[in-house]
């Protein structure tokens, strides 16, 4: 089994969602002074890979720490729908997929290589609404991208996140190595904290084929 790690690493400068905080590492403890070295942390709860849980779009659904550990490993399907800014996912780009009942979809567009520049979180590509409502009648697990919103740049009104978290589908966003996938199914370990309350958290993504 190889494990392909799909996290990006968070530092104090990571691209981050427009509006939200820059991830910031508070010395908090030292070796010198305690025995021992610790650092406070303050960041948004979607900053870099991170989940989304049904409550970030859906107020009164689930929390992330209200997730069932069972649906964190999972069977995932891989499809490749390479895409410029603000392009969408459409229902054609499925015509040869295989996704199942219970699946996490993992969608490789080819934006992940652009996360070094300006327009990284603003022109993103993203879901069709047809595709995003096809994803729910399939009841999937997750759908998981290689960018840093389900939702196109361009789209506002956040289409695919108002049709899958109410209906208790998660999101993963901001997937990297995505390329590295060599299978079209593999395993998927997603591990967000178990915080309580909270709309999301970061997590750490690996793949296993």
């Amino acid at each position: 089994m190889r494990v392909i790690d799909l996290t990006m690493r968070i530092t104090p400068s990571i691209t981050v969602f427009p509006g939200s905080p820059q991830p910031s590492f508070i010395p908090w403890s030292s070796f010198q002074c305690h025995g021992y070295d610790s650092e406070a942390m303050f960041m948004s709860t979607h900053t870099g890979t991170h989940v989304d849980a049904p409550s970030h779009f859906a107020p009164g659904l689930a929390s992330i720490d209200m997730i069932p550990a069972r649906r964190l490993v999972c069977n995932a399907v891989l499809i490749k729908a390479p895409k410029r800014a603000n392009e969408l996912v459409e229902r054609e780009d499925l015509a040869n997929d295989q996704v199942r009942k219970g699946d996490t979809v993992v969608i490789a567009t080819g934006w992940e290589k652009h996360v070094a520049g300006s327009d990284y979180m603003t022109k993103n590509p993203g879901l069709s609404k047809e595709v995003a409502k096809y994803f729910a009648r399939k009841k999937v697990n997750a759908v998981a991208i290689d960018g840093p919103s389900i939702d196109a740049g361009i789209d506002s009104e956040f289409t695919a996140h108002n049709i899958l978290l109410p209906r208790n589908i998660l999101a993963v966003e901001n997937l990297c190595n995505v390329s590295k996938i060599s299978t079209n199914r593999f395993m998927l370990l997603i591990s967000p904290l178990k915080l309580g309350g909270a709309t999301g958290s970061p997590v750490r993504a690996l793949a296993m084929v």
